[in-house]
């Protein structure tokens, strides 16, 4: 093949991933407000992710606790009030931070689900659904597969894509600059849910799938790997002698 036809069907095939990853980016679902879907509930709100709130309003209340009790004793021991009142009001800060740092890393998932997914703990009358809101503030469908989180070069941060052979990106999603815990829980969480969705949706997983055409292509190989170990073995020492001696 000729230097010029390598180009041609490099730009060809460059064109084809351009326009796949184009189609996934501009999916239009509430860029203009950085709100999901019309029906699609946040993470957050969502009954799964109840618990992490109801641990928000506890650690709020124990810092406010937790600061009259130092602050009292402050007072007591130093027999002045500023003082007191200075530490009282830095315990409650720095409680309150720690709680709302911890809080925030589960209020700020990127995903959001309809009425029919699994995490809203009811009863399934259609088509579950998922969505994955990009670092624009807008919505994606993240489609049928599972994704993955690769390095953008070009503007830093991390890119989603699906996690295929071909990785076709669906947008841009972190401005991390490496990955950190925060990062992968949420991926997590996301797969997590489309998982769910498949189930809900009766689609195969195609993780599953792949497991076990693996485990039959390996199953084939064995059998076929044996019975050439039988046809082998099949021809005893004294056969061999007799063939010899015709």
């Amino acid at each position: 093949m000729s230097v010029l036809g390598q180009k041609t069907q490099t730009a060809i095939k460059f064109r084809e991933r351009e326009v796949q990853v184009n189609r996934l980016r501009h999916h239009p679902m509430g860029e203009s407000t950085g709100e999901p879907s019309a029906g699609m509930i946040r993470f957050i709100n969502t009954p799964i992710a109840q618990p992490f709130v109801q641990a928000r309003n506890i650690g709020f209340v124990s810092a406010v606790l937790a600061s009259l009790v130092l602050g009292g004793i402050s007072a007591l021991l130093t027999t002045s009030n500023a003082v007191a009142f200075s530490i009282a009001v830095v315990s409650f800060a720095a409680n309150a931070s720690f709680v709302m740092y911890r809080y925030l890393g589960h209020a700020s998932t990127p995903l959001a689900v309809n009425l029919n997914h699994p995490f809203m703990d009811g009863s399934s009358f259609g088509q579950a659904e998922v969505e994955v809101q990009l670092s624009d503030g807008g919505w994606v469908d993240p489609g049928e597969h599972r994704i993955k989180a690769i390095s953008d070069d070009l503007i830093g941060g991390f890119n989603i894509a699906h996690d295929t052979i071909d990785f076709p990106v669906l947008g841009h999603f972190s401005t991390a600059k490496k990955r950190t815990a925060l990062l992968t829980r949420h991926l997590a969480l996301i797969n997590q849910a489309i998982a769910l969705r498949d189930a809900v949706n009766n689609i195969p997983d195609p993780i599953a799938d792949a497991r076990d055409r693996e485990t039959k292509e390996s199953g084939l190989l064995e059998r076929s790997w044996l019975e050439e170990e039988q046809e082998i073995e099949v021809e005893s020492p004294l056969v061999s002698f007799f063939k010899r001696e015709e």
